[in-house]
């Protein structure tokens, strides 16, 4: 991992946005971190630490106190780091949670932010945003955790000689992380799951070969094999008993196929002769049917004779209804020309009322003149009174107005002394809103005091109860592991007991005699590791609840004293209920709301009063101006109306207005019009009417000649057609009807009786030919013929089944045979197989000569290379006095077997523990144990780079020529292409090394830059 740009915003002491860009290095890999202390020098190896891992570089500095106090409030915390990762560049960016501050005041909590994506080019992959996401990303792109980190990568201040003097185990976690040696653990599980599948495969097979051997009836393969010998022997009789049954089935099968022969021809002779005279008892009815398709064909001779009957018929009739129509057309035409001369009758009245109306229209025309000036009298009238109208409402209005403006004057004063006065109460409402407020606050601390008190009481409650069961499954864990032990010792002690003999001397006692050897037990033996394992867990969970059962006793005191504290404060008001006191609170706070309020409208209330006064004065002014307007109006309406009445004294009463004149005289001379010409259509009518009347007494008289006629030619084709009739044969034109048939209906009879005729022939020649072929047979016993064929059927089949079920018998044995012989040789692949496997899991899990597992052995290997990359450094640093070496420990028998470390003094030849070193020879050591690890990292696991070192100072300790060793110790990584960054105040490192990041505080927030030589 190589950082490539480092953005920090509002944090630590970098109050402003500040942008590291490592290109500014310009070449250089080692560079110094350098300012006065406090500037925020680690802050920027703490800003890389929370980027990548949401921590800082020390475990003392959380994420909530990373935010710079120089900061503006409203600019968020935000750490952004640009890496290159072999060949990806990644980015990643961080906001821990902080408070937000509102427009009105006060502040809201922001929920922390996280994003991490590819980078490629100007654009971005798809970014993950969830914390636990990106969390297992940087582990899987890096290979370690912030804590591998701080160990390899960044050596923080004060803590460099951690992993120097860790514990084995401490020390086993960081090396598994950062080796990845879970794999090899995974294969110890893998080998040991597989040695257990081989031993159930061992026994599942045999298992299998008993089962085999039961179901084969044998004890063993060779009885197995004698047993199929008896199985073919009996195969070998069914089929001769097979053979000789079918034989017999089919001499019986040709008996009876002879026999239903014989019964065929008999039955088709007797069914041929039944058929022959069924068809001979139909003769008379066929013969009925030949005469009626006979005198079908004559009477369709007669057709065009009757088509001509028909036809003159039909003229008759429509000649006939002709006659009829013209007689009432006639009579209909005599009715009109009634009706019209019915409506002549009073002609001259009509007439005469016509010229009185025309008179009636020429009388109201010439009154029109005097109309419209009474019209124009009449809208002046009007106008006058309207506007005396409106100079009255505008009086009364302006009245009206004086009148409000008085009473919001009166309005106006008693508001601005109400709110006076309730403003003077204002600084009284104030304090006992605050001391009301006190209380409610207590009193509801008191509750939820109370709450947790009881919470805590039922936790810990809960927490004894779980101790007590804890206590109980853990003594029952130690009983069953007990119980297990001791089945396991009886079995041991069966075993040995089966191997004893009467006479020989016992292995554990040497007595010879045995009158009563132990026995197994029936039951399956316990699994004692299991067993084990539930112990050991019962005992940690009886471990914890203990432990929770004590925080839960503390919870509860703590809960007891914050009661007692606000029941001491509150004092009497503690009995208060808190309903009580949150009501007295808002009535007390709405009385110094409202008292606020009074305060704030006075100013506007004095305004008010005084704009009502101004608003009084005017309307009265404006009162009377309206009063003067109004009698004015009312002289002017008066003399129009006086005027209006004298014009229309001069017109007839109702028609005064012009429009109305107009309307009756159209009316009068469209009545005149009206009666006018009504009498000339009636006039008109009157004579269409009695031409119509001559016409139809005409036609009349024409159509009853017609009809007639039509008559006379009708009865003539009648005589004609009956006497044909006759000389056909027929009774009538009833029978010839009666006689008449359809073309297809006679075609199908034709048919029909030609089929019958064939019929008959065919059929008795089959009746002759079937009496000759059955001559001379005597009827068959069919039921004794099929009786017998069934009976050797039956035979013939169970013969069939019998030499089948032995051949399944003797094919079932082989398969079993093959079965029991695949069995015995699974079993000998599975043992060997069994065998291989458990040495090799007992061997990977350390049940070996040097109880070393295969991840210690692979860790073991790992550290020792990792030891000799650092001891060639530790060698140039210290002049070779010191070697860090591994610690073998053959007594010990656990998974961290081999892992810690101690120095060898080269100068006195005794080895000590590696914490015993002193503070220069310790950062060193650390330094190189670092470097070492970080050689062996790059070049094992996975081919990860590590890319960059900080180093925290340390350097301080050192003498000049271990200081002088050490940087180029340092300065030899750049040719490795490593970024190294030193943070120290020592004065040499300057000179020492020209690219340096340098740190600079302000009052306003620190900012640091490169600088190069």
């Amino acid at each position: 991992m190589r950082p490539l740009r480092l953005t920090l915003q509002g944090f630590c002491a970098y109050a402003g946005r500040q942008e590291i860009d490592f290109a500014g290095l310009a070449g250089n890999r080692l560079f110094l971190i350098a300012g006065p202390t406090g500037a925020g020098k680690t802050s920027l190896l703490d800003a890389l630490c929370f980027a990548l891992f949401g921590e800082s570089s020390g475990e003392e500095r959380g994420p909530q106190h990373l935010r710079s106090h120089h900061a503006d409030p409203a600019l968020p915390t935000e750490v952004t780091l640009d890496f290159a990762l072999g060949n990806a560049t990644w980015r990643i960016r961080r906001r821990p949670q902080w408070d937000k501050p509102k427009r009105g005041g006060g502040t809201t909590r922001v929920g922390g932010e996280v994003e991490l994506c590819e980078l490629h080019g100007e654009e971005t992959g798809k970014p993950l945003d969830r914390d636990a996401e990106v969390r297992a990303k940087v582990e899987e792109l890096l290979g370690y955790r912030a804590a591998e980190f701080r160990q390899v990568v960044l050596l923080p201040q004060g803590r460099f000689r951690e992993l120097l003097v860790a514990k084995p185990g401490d020390r086993q976690d960081i090396l598994t992380r950062l080796f990845q040696t879970a794999l090899y653990r995974r294969i110890e599980q893998r080998l040991a799951e597989e040695a257990k599948a081989a031993a159930q495969d061992c026994q599942r097979l045999g298992d299998r070969r008993k089962v085999l051997l039961d179901q084969a009836g044998a004890a063993d393969h060779a009885a197995a094999a004698a047993a199929l010998e008896a199985r073919a022997a009996a195969l070998a009789a069914a089929e001769a008993a097979e053979a000789a049954a079918a034989v017999a089935e089919a001499a019986a099968r040709g008996a009876a196929e002879a026999g239903r022969d014989a019964a065929r021809r008999l039955e088709e002779a007797r069914e041929a002769v039944a058929a022959r005279d069924a068809l001979q008892a139909k003769q008379p009815a066929v013969r009925e049917a030949e005469a009626r398709l006979e005198a079908a064909r004559r009477a369709d001779r007669l057709r065009g004779a009757e088509v001509g009957f028909e036809a003159a018929a039909a003229r008759a009739a429509e000649a006939m209804a002709a006659a009829a129509a013209a007689e009432a057309a006639e009579a209909m035409a005599r009715a009109r020309l009634a009706l019209a001369e019915a409506a002549l009758a009073d002609a001259a009245p009509r007439e005469a009322e016509a010229a009185a109306q025309q008179a009636e229209a020429t009388r109201l025309s010439g009154l029109l003149d005097r109309a419209e000036k009474a019209a124009a009298a009449t809208r002046n009238a009007a106008q006058a009174a309207e506007a005396a109208r409106q100079a009255a409402d505008r009086q009364a209005a302006a009245e009206a107005a004086a009148a409000e403006r008085a009473a919001e004057i009166a309005t106006a004063s008693e508001a601005l002394a109400a709110r006076e006065a309730v403003a003077a109460q204002g600084e009284r409402h104030r304090l006992a809103r605050d001391a009301a407020a006190a209380v409610a606050r207590d009193l509801a601390a008191l509750d939820a005091a109370g709450v947790r008190w009881r919470q805590a009481e039922g936790a810990v409650e809960t927490q004894r109860n779980g101790l007590a069961a804890a206590m109980r499954q853990a003594e029952a864990a130690r009983a069953a592991r007990q119980a297990g032990a001791a089945a396991l010792a009886a079995d041991h002690a069966a075993r040995l007991a089966a191997a004893l003999r009467e006479g020989e001397p016992c292995p554990v006692c040497g007595g010879t005699h045995h009158p009563a050897p132990a026995r197994p037990a029936d039951e399956a033996l316990p699994e004692m590791p299991r067993l084990e394992a539930a112990e050991l867990q019962a005992v940690s969970a009886l471990e914890l609840a203990r432990s929770k059962a004590a925080e839960a006793e503390a919870g509860l005191r703590l809960a007891a004293q914050a009661r007692d504290d606000l029941l001491l404060r509150l004092g009497e008001a503690a009995s208060r209920p808190a309903e009580a006191a949150a009501a007295e609170l808002r009535a007390i706070s709405a009385a110094l709301a409202e008292a606020e309020a009074a305060a704030t409208a006075l100013p506007m209330l004095r305004a008010t009063a005084e704009t009502a006064r101004g608003a009084a004065e005017v309307a009265a002014r404006q009162a009377k101006q309206s009063a003067e307007a109004a009698q004015a109006a009312a002289t002017e309406a008066a003399a129009a109306a006086a005027m209006r009445d004298a014009v229309l004294d001069a017109l007839p009463a109702g028609l005064a207005a012009p429009e109305a004149l107009r309307r009756a005289a159209a009316a009068a001379a469209s009545r005149s019009r009206s009666l006018a010409e009504a009498l000339q259509r009636d006039r008109e009518a009157r004579a269409a009417a009695e031409a119509a009347a001559s016409a139809a007494a005409a036609e009349a008289g024409r159509a009853g000649a017609a009809a007639r006629l039509a008559e006379a030619a009708r009865a003539a084709q009648e005589a004609s057609l009956l006497g044909q009739c006759s000389a056909a044969g027929f009774e009538g034109i009833a029978g010839f009807r009666a006689a008449l048939m359809a073309e297809d209906a006679q075609a199908k009879l034709k048919i029909r009786i030609d089929v019958f005729r064939d019929s008959l022939a065919a059929a008795e020649s089959r009746a002759a030919a079937a009496e000759a072929a059955s001559q001379g047979l005597e009827p068959p016993d069919l039921a004794a013929l099929a009786l017998a064929l069934q009976v050797a059927g039956a035979t013939h089949r169970a013969a069939i089944d019998a030499a089948a079920a032995q051949r399944e018998r003797l094919a079932a044995g082989r398969r079993l045979l093959g079965e029991i012989e695949a069995a015995e040789r699974g079993m000998a692949v599975a043992e060997a197989a069994y065998a291989v496997r458990q040495d090799l899991a007992e061997l990977a899990s350390g049940r070996n000569r040097k109880k070393l597992s295969l991840e210690g052995f692979v860790l073991r290997s790992l550290l020792d290379e990792a030891l000799a990359s650092a001891n060639r450094r530790l060698r140039g640093m210290l002049k070779g006095r010191y070697t860090i070496r591994r610690v073998e420990e053959p007594e010990r028998a656990n998974r961290a077997v081999g892992l810690d470390i101690e120095v060898l003094d080269e100068w006195s030849g005794a080895a000590r523990p590696a914490g015993t070193l002193s503070g220069g020879e310790g950062f060193c050591a650390s330094l190189a144990l670092a470097l070492g690890l970080a050689d062996t990292v790059q070049a094992h696991a996975g081919a990860r780079r590590i890319d960059a070192l900080f180093v925290d100072e340390g350097f301080g300790t050192l003498d000049a020529e271990a200081l002088e060793t050490a940087m180029e110790v340092l300065s030899a990584l750049q040719d490795q292409d490593r970024i190294v960054g030193v943070i120290s105040h020592v004065a040499e490192l300057r000179d020492w090394i020209p690219a340096k990041l340098e740190v600079t505080p302000g009052r306003r927030g620190s900012t640091a830059a490169f600088r190069v030589g």
